[in-house]
């Protein structure tokens, strides 16, 4: 049986547990915005860092009725991201809306080095053509960290994004194709994303994008400049030995 005060430490222990487990689990790292139109940014969903589950909303938020809105994130060491999709998206009003979902993860910190290589891409389809293709997804990254480190009202300015990307339709379905930019961090750093889904009344589609990060080769000219030192070293050596040889 344990002492008394052997149980008290290993109760004082579980409540140390509970203590340090309840802020980090109620932080939130990884988030879903939605925006109607030019109205308020309104947090819908967090969990913590790199949740492996991912976060997911279903919902009314405004004239749209949103089904399984969800994101995810990895921070790895040859490819870090941030994903986004959608079941459905209607447009239940009688006239023409914008919903801007926004994803945000925040404490990446890999791959190492800098500059790192960021590609951005959004696909999806429709039920009818009633999507408004153009500028509809934009992919953010910030080097201060900061969630929802974007240009939307009330956020933090970024200093690094692909720019807005236009999607073509084929039949049913549209594509942006992809978009890759060098991305300059110091430390720890966050990516952002945005899907502007136009809808006529009435209006249904799905999508998914995503946000990717991968690290930077050495450029092509400091590597040989590195290899030649040695090599241009042996050669002199070998014609030094040579002429001594004679």
């Amino acid at each position: 049986m344990l002492s008394i005060r052997k149980k008290l430490l290993a109760l004082a222990a579980l409540a140390a547990v509970f203590t340090l487990g309840t802020p980090q689990s109620a932080r939130a790292t990884m988030a879903i915005y939605l925006q109607e139109d030019a109205g308020p940014v309104v947090q819908v969903a967090s969990t913590f860092d790199f949740n492996p589950l991912g976060v997911s909303f279903s919902g009314v938020f405004g004239d749209f009725l949103v089904a399984i809105q969800s994101g995810s994130s990895d921070n790895g060491a040859s490819l870090s991201d941030l994903l986004a999709a959608t079941n459905a998206i209607t447009n239940q009003s009688g006239a023409t809306h914008t919903l801007h979902i926004w994803a945000s993860q925040n404490n990446y910190t890999l791959p190492v080095g800098s500059p790192l290589a960021v590609e951005s891409s959004l696909g999806g389809s429709i039920n009818s053509p009633t999507l408004t293709l153009t500028n509809i997804f934009q992919a953010y990254a910030d080097k201060n960290n900061n969630l929802l480190g974007t240009p939307a009202p009330g956020a933090a300015i970024t200093d690094f994004t692909n720019g807005l990307q236009s999607a073509t339709a084929n039949g049913t379905s549209f594509d942006t194709g992809s978009v890759t930019g060098l991305f300059t961090r110091t430390g720890d750093y966050s990516l952002t994303s945005v899907a502007n889904i136009t809808l006529t009344a009435g209006g249904k589609i799905n999508f998914s994008d995503h946000v990717n990060v991968r690290p930077t080769p050495a450029p092509a000219g400091l590597i040989l400049a590195l290899t030649a030192v040695p090599v241009l070293g042996i050669g002199r050596w070998l014609r030094r030995r040579k002429a001594t040889a004679v």
